[in-house]
């Protein structure tokens, strides 16, 4: 008899919840020419999330020996990760105005934060004295504060922000991500490998 070609594709990472027992559709897509196989192998058990971890992995070497084991006439050929990560989530016990609070809160120490920063790099460049210097070489007159430049630079620091995040409007003007989006998925990437690891050899 002819083996069963099975092409099998695992996700890098999941989210479940807990005491849930994860089949092999909740973590790998599959393709075979034999729809009823297809449609019975993603119905296998693969792991069963118990106790209280937060994360678990599940290695494809599981998966493999899963399917062997309902059959083992099948040819089946794994692409993606060798290993799932398993994130684990039960209900958030944290009310809703704490956790409204906890963000204000992060914002507004952001804000004070970048402000300061702000205020400290214009103070060692001395951006007052340049900025006379400049209204002087144009109008030939010397000003203490030459608003007609201080407001349109004060405008145009946030005005630049706004266009370099490009995370302003839900709708972006350029396709490309902007900084933040890159940065924070290069973060969770991190994170996902550290926790990934770490739960591996734990």
């Amino acid at each position: 008899m002819n083996a069963v070609k099975v092409f099998l594709q695992t996700e890098p990472k999941v989210t479940v919840a807990p005491e849930q027992k994860l089949k092999i559709k909740d973590v790998a897509s599959i393709f075979c020419t034999d729809k009823k196989i297809e449609k019975e192998i993603l119905e296998l058990e693969v792991h069963d999330i118990s106790g209280k971890i937060k994360n678990d992995v599940i290695p494809a070497l599981k998966i493999i020996n899963v399917v062997h084991k309902y059959n083992e006439n099948i040819d089946l050929e794994i692409m993606g990760d060798t290993e799932i990560l398993v994130n684990i989530q039960g209900e958030s016990s944290e009310w809703k105005l704490f956790s409204i609070l906890k963000t204000a809160l992060v914002c507004f120490i952001l804000f004070l934060g970048a402000g300061l920063a702000i205020v400290n790099f214009h103070a060692d460049v001395n951006m007052d004295k340049s900025l006379q210097i400049i209204y002087h070489m144009v109008t030939g007159e010397e000003k203490q504060k030459p608003l007609i430049l201080l407001i349109p630079y004060s405008l145009g620091i946030g005005a630049g922000m706004t266009v370099f995040f490009n995370h302003l409007f839900q709708k972006k003007w350029k396709k490309e991500p902007s900084p933040l989006e890159v940065e924070m998925f290069m973060y969770e990437k991190n994170i996902d490998d550290y926790i990934l690891d770490t739960t591996k050899h734990n």
